[in-house]
């Protein structure tokens, strides 16, 4: 692990979080907490959705974090989104946000544990739950890979499809196509200002030299 790495994902870090979210008076299990979120994200299955995929998405966040309703929530949100990820299932988000009600049952307030649980499905990416700036944020998050560098983004893609083995080509292409097009089509790729002046036109020239690539496969 980079000594990036581990200073953004680090333990002192997300305990720090956690604590400043407790409601007073409740235990603190953060250390154990941070030990599964680690070990969630080390899994062998996993190429994409990794602690790297989190390093980033906090750099993101430690970028953006000043103009959020509620920093916190949606840090807690960062740190949880993907940390349930099997291959082919569907409600890994579902998973990823359960995990944290069940951590945060009793020690955070109703209000964070609502909002944390609404800003990981955000990150479905259907368009929903985008209710408020710190949901629009999350989504920019999430996606803001798509504006790195075309190297990176190839990089991205390839370990993408080393997490899908249970696909072939065809289907697997035909739905990151499909995924992809829809968000070409948004009138902007990213929701916020902050991550549309920064990263949408990269974004938009990557998307559109992959699609080129994988749509010529046919």
């Amino acid at each position: 692990m980079s000594s990036a790495l581990a200073d953004l994902t680090g333990a002192n870090r997300f305990r720090a979080l956690w604590q400043r979210c407790l409601i007073d008076g409740t235990a603190d299990d953060s250390a154990s907490i941070h030990r599964r979120l680690l070990d969630g994200y080390r899994e062998t299955q996993r190429h994409y959705h990794t602690l790297e995929h989190i390093e980033h998405c906090l750099n993101m966040f430690d970028q953006c974090k000043s103009l959020a309703s509620n920093p916190d929530a949606l840090e807690l949100a960062v740190w949880f989104h993907d940390v349930i990820f099997e291959p082919g299932r569907h409600d890994n988000e579902a998973q990823s946000a359960a995990l944290y009600q069940h951590f945060s049952d009793g020690a955070h307030d109703t209000a964070t544990r609502s909002l944390v649980d609404r800003l990981i499905m955000a990150t479905l990416h259907d368009g929903n739950s985008l209710q408020d700036n710190d949901a629009q944020y999350m989504v920019d998050i999430d996606l803001s890979s798509f504006g790195l560098s075309w190297e990176d983004f190839v990089h991205d893609s390839d370990n993408l499809r080393r997490e899908n083995p249970h696909l072939g080509d065809c289907e697997y292409f035909h739905n990151q196509s499909r995924f992809q097009n829809a968000l070409l089509q948004r009138e902007r790729f990213f929701q916020s200002d902050f991550f549309s002046q920064r990263f949408e036109k990269q974004a938009r020239d990557n998307v559109s030299r992959y699609l080129t690539i994988i749509e010529s496969r046919d």
